[in-house]
């Protein structure tokens, strides 16, 4: 989703995140340094943070291709292929631009020179322009910054959304619907959905398995726009142990009569030896 002049508000998660989208001629990407708030048990970059960075990518490469209609995200597939402890890039291309969806390619890169450390792939479902569509505006200056100078966290990531552990063990974690981590339709940002996923995943890794567990991979369907709340998680283990699992994660709004909005794989694992 691009900055305009009504979206983002300047208190807002994509401003906090201090997420930037850059322009090298028809290519684009999104930049994001990694502060200490964003990381996960083990130290790393975590999964949520990364997603709402990687979902900023992809809206704004899909809605670039499908003008004049909307899109919204259908399918993310996420995978942190080592950790990442640096100021991170995103990039990427659309795969396939066609009349119902769009298909983007994403690579998470540190400047490490050893490969990118995440990738993803996402789908959006096409959405026919209306009259009262919101308009698509691309940044046109070469570094356009999410809010102002004054954004930015002071305190973790997960906190700073609201997102509240009820119950650990069984993946129940909460968020409200506020301005703060409402997308440009008034309903839960899609990075948002990602991020409360991946503390539904990490609270049960908290309290199941090894201490530097966290999500490794990340499989998520989205169903429904979240408008109501609060949002409310639930998980199942489907395989694993205390060094490596999997789980189902899925997300309910629970002010529109428990309405399912996401389902999602959630990969958790320790770090692989030497990383």
């Amino acid at each position: 989703m691009t900055a305009t002049p009504s979206y983002p508000p300047p208190r807002h998660l994509l401003a906090d995140l201090r997420l930037a989208i850059l322009r090298r001629g028809d290519a684009l990407a999104v930049t994001a340094p990694a502060v200490p708030e964003i990381r996960n048990r083990a130290g790393h970059v975590g999964a949520g943070a990364l997603g709402v960075a990687v979902d900023v990518f992809g809206g704004t490469l899909a809605l670039r291709a499908i003008q004049p209609d909307w899109c919204v995200t259908s399918t993310l597939d996420l995978h942190l292929l080592r950790p990442l402890a640096r100021d991170f890039e995103v990039t990427g291309a659309p795969l396939r631009s066609g009349r119902t969806s769009v298909v983007v390619d994403v690579a998470v890169d540190d400047g490490s020179h050893e490969g990118p450390a995440a990738v993803a792939c996402m789908t959006f479902t096409r959405i026919p322009r209306r009259r009262e569509t919101i308009p698509f505006r691309e940044p046109s200056d070469e570094r356009t910054v999410f809010g102002n100078e004054s954004a930015g966290l002071r305190e973790p990531f997960l906190d700073r959304i609201g997102c509240r552990v009820l119950d650990a063990s069984a993946g129940v974690v909460e968020l409200v619907v506020e301005d703060y981590v409402r997308n440009s339709v008034g309903a839960l940002q899609g990075g948002a959905v990602v991020a409360l996923i991946d503390a539904a995943a990490e609270a049960v890794a908290s309290a199941r398995m090894a201490e530097d567990a966290t999500t490794r991979d990340l499989q998520v369907h989205f169903l429904a726009l979240g408008r109501v709340g609060p949002i409310r998680s639930r998980a199942r283990p489907l395989a694993g142990d205390g060094e490596r699992a999997t789980l189902r994660v899925e997300l309910f709004d629970t002010g529109a009569e428990d309405r399912l909005l996401s389902v999602a794989t959630v990969v958790l694992a320790r770090p692989r030896s030497g990383t």
